[in-house]
């Protein structure tokens, strides 16, 4: 994740994995919706390219699932919180929830 390579950072999800993402124009009711490893894969390559760094820390591994916050620095020094939780089955990552907070403009 860290080094953006995008990949290997799609193989880590699994053909139909679903990702959801919270924030100010994703509500609770409205999520962003990525579904499968192919839209996924297509979001972290724009990721790669928009010159974003990112930071992971707080790493919870449990048999199934796992939580990290991720920190996100934008190219304009703004930065983007979020909190993921990751669901997996056979070592792939089969639903992504995140929740993000972001600096304004």
């Amino acid at each position: 994740m860290e080094s953006q390579d995008v990949s290997a950072w799609a193989d880590f999800y699994a053909e139909d994995a679903e990702w959801l993402e919270y924030k100010h124009n994703y509500p609770p009711r409205s999520p962003r919706r990525l579904s499968g490893r192919a839209e996924i894969k297509a979001f972290l390559s724009r990721v790669a390219t928009s010159g974003v760094e990112l930071r992971v820390s707080d790493e919870v591994v449990g048999p199934d699932r796992a939580a990290f916050c991720l920190w996100c620095t934008l190219g304009d020094d703004r930065r983007i919180i979020e909190h993921i939780i990751i669901h997996f089955h056979d070592a792939q990552i089969t639903r992504q929830v995140d929740v993000e907070s972001w600096d304004q403009e």
